[in-house]
């Protein structure tokens, strides 16, 4: 006796399957976003593993998911493309999404920064998650696209003729070599990567703002930051010196802060505070970073101050 259509079990296959793929990408982009957020925020807790992991899934999250979900969401049904086209109009959608949305961000005021990039590329692979899976319910039963997450790759390998086998091996040797130069990128940072980051801030804690005008014995503030991101703890000092213009013969220190040590990762800010010795235009202000013993600046800034006679 023949079951109901409602109790038949092949029935149900099409719109049970046909998400698997899209939540299989959340699933990952939920994995790599705590991944990010373990790298930044708990760098105590790092791991080689998880470093290889974070760079692997952003690759595919940068080359290979955007564009995934984009072409299910344009081709829906099983029909439309076969799985080497699939593979193919991915990676190429991919690349093409990534520099728009680099450019919208840019224009954005947050920028182009890690925490920006990260909302949205996963704000893009949500929303087109969503409306390739709401699209897909629409279609007629059976003819959706839905992959099979366990597929038989000797098979699939067989039934490919031979130019398309080249193209396959040809994007995959490209993933491969991306992947590892993501890889060694992550693993093997420059000397670059260790600095001590120095800065001043002005008034409401801004890169602005800064003391332009005073008059002579006038105290003025700026918020000094120091951050080691060097391989060992650090002992740093800061000196102020007001120079006349150009003129190296007068010159003078007016204000100096520390020494005070820093480990790793650690951060400093305090108020820097002196006053200009003389008056006249274009008043040369050196905050100087020593780092150690050393007697020369390890970091320098230079602010521009016009004084008057009190």
């Amino acid at each position: 006796m023949n079951k109901p259509p409602s109790e038949n079990p092949a029935s149900a296959t099409p719109q049970t399957a046909g998400s698997r793929d899209l939540l299989l990408i959340l699933a990952g982009g939920l994995l790599l976003g705590a991944l990010i957020v373990q790298g930044e925020l708990l760098p105590s807790l790092s791991n080689p593993l998880f470093a290889v992991l974070r760079a692997l899934l952003g690759l595919v999250y940068v080359l290979y998911a955007p564009g995934y979900l984009l072409q299910a969401l344009f081709f829906p049904r099983q029909d439309d493309l076969d799985g080497v086209e699939r593979a193919g109009l991915s990676l190429g959608l991919s690349v093409a999404l990534v520099p728009l949305l680099a450019l919208l961000l840019d224009a954005l005021p947050w920028g182009l920064r890690l925490w920006p990039i990260v909302i949205g590329q996963g704000g893009l692979v949500l929303f087109l998650a969503l409306a390739a899976a709401l699209v897909r319910r629409f279609q007629p039963p059976g003819q959706a696209y839905a992959p099979d997450l366990r597929p038989d790759l000797r098979g699939w390998w067989r039934s490919l003729d031979r130019g398309e086998r080249r193209l396959m091996l040809a994007m995959l040797a490209a993933l491969l070599f991306a992947g590892s130069a993501a890889v060694y990128i992550f693993l093997v940072p420059s000397d670059a990567d260790f600095m001590t980051e120095f800065y001043v801030l002005g008034k409401e804690g801004l890169a602005e703002d800064y003391p332009r005008q005073a008059s002579v014995g006038e105290p003025l503030t700026v918020t000094m930051g120091v951050t080691n991101r060097e391989r060992t703890a650090m002992s740093y000092r800061v000196e102020v010196w007001v120079q006349n213009g150009w003129d190296e013969t007068r010159r003078q220190q007016v204000g100096a802060l520390g020494p005070f040590e820093l480990q790793v990762g650690e951060t400093v800010e305090a108020p820097l505070v002196w006053a200009m010795p003389w008056a006249g235009e274009d008043q040369r202000v050196d905050i100087l970073l020593f780092a150690g013993q050393g007697t020369e600046p390890y970091r320098r800034l230079r602010l521009w101050v016009n004084v008057t006679e009190r």
